[in-house]
């Protein structure tokens, strides 16, 4: 048993055009047009020049604060997509234990960033162990990452996606009721390990792979192909997902990609953002899924199921859980 006890998200209010963005990349107006209309993103979320990352999970903290009210977590993960994320000696995350009240019982701290977009599958599992053996009981996570500093043209990658910047934070502890998390699923595809810097076809391999780890990270979790229960994917393209559901028949319904035009692809934080937005759509015994699949290959899902309250949690639907169990090595990419 993990309860998502509480969730927030900070979507910064500045934004960048996408003809911006691949302009600065080195391409053209026409190219930017055609992007636009092909992957569905117009703008990316970004923050507000001047502002520090620590301001940012600032605002995710003192949001979290105002929500919680459950067993004040005593350990913290944090997680981020780039590996350089800040630079060396300056991770915001001591400054805000020392700052910020819900973190002020901290005794355990962790850092993910590993797993690039995935990474926070990567913190739940890691969160789950946490309370398990007894070392927390109730751990905060803090996701996120952002482009401070760098060049406007990083945050495109060609033929895919447009990087955004957002964050989110999150309390788990083992409490009955409310949103429970069911079990993780993560995998690695070490094929497609180089990423970014990969060559353009390598880039192309992972890009036609896409819908492949999709679907066996949703058969890791249970997902229910024939049910209604949606599905809260990372925001990579219009396109990307318009494919998957063309190739396994699921109904673009089911998908939640109402944010993606305006904010882009936000690294780990994209499901979790939707999640918040799903949240009060959830009754007793609904579940809808999450996933995440990294550049590098590493995919992460799970089941979230909106359970009754503490006192009548037995009544209510249990998480789906997979009939068949589908490693990592069955899965033949083309």
């Amino acid at each position: 048993m993990m309860r998502l006890a509480s969730l927030v998200s900070h979507i910064p209010a500045a934004r960048l055009s996408a003809e911006d963005i691949i302009r600065a990349a080195g391409g053209s107006p026409a190219e930017a047009r055609v992007f636009e209309r092909m992957f569905g993103l117009d703008h990316v979320a970004a923050v507000p020049e001047g502002e520090t990352l620590s301001q940012q999970f600032d605002q995710v903290l003192q949001k979290l604060t105002a929500s919680h009210t459950g067993p004040r977590p005593d350990a913290l993960i944090y997680v981020h997509g780039q590996p350089l994320q800040y630079a060396a000696g300056q991770s915001p995350v001591q400054v805000l234990c020392a700052n910020q009240p819900v973190l002020a019982e901290i005794t355990r701290r962790y850092e993910v960033d590993q797993y690039n977009c995935g990474g926070l599958f990567w913190a739940l599992d890691l969160a789950r162990t946490l309370l398990n053996a007894g070392l927390a009981r109730a751990v905060a996570v803090l996701g996120g990452d952002s482009h401070i500093g760098l060049p406007l043209g990083d945050r495109y990658v060609p033929g895919c996606t447009l990087m955004g910047d957002a964050f989110c934070g999150m309390i788990l502890d083992q409490m009955p009721g409310g949103l429970q998390v069911g079990d993780v699923a993560m995998c690695t595809h070490p094929r497609f390990a180089r990423g970014r810097a990969g060559t353009a076809t390598e880039m192309g391999d992972f890009f036609a792979a896409h819908g492949g780890i999709v679907s066996q990270a949703l058969a890791r979790i249970g997902f229910d192909w024939q049910g209604d229960c949606a599905l809260l994917p990372h925001n990579v393209n219009r396109l990307a997902w318009q494919m998957f559901c063309r190739e396994t028949g699921l109904p673009q319904s089911r998908l939640r990609l109402g944010l993606l035009p305006d904010i882009g692809h936000c690294y780990t934080s994209d499901p979790f953002l939707l999640l918040e937005q799903e949240r009060p759509a959830l009754s007793a015994g609904q579940s809808c899924a999450i996933l995440s699949i990294g550049m590098g290959g590493y995919a992460g899902a799970c089941m979230i199921t909106q359970t009754a309250t503490a006192s009548s949690t037995a009544q209510s639907k249990p998480a789906p859980t997979a009939k068949e169990h589908h490693p990592c090595s069955q899965l033949i990419l083309s």
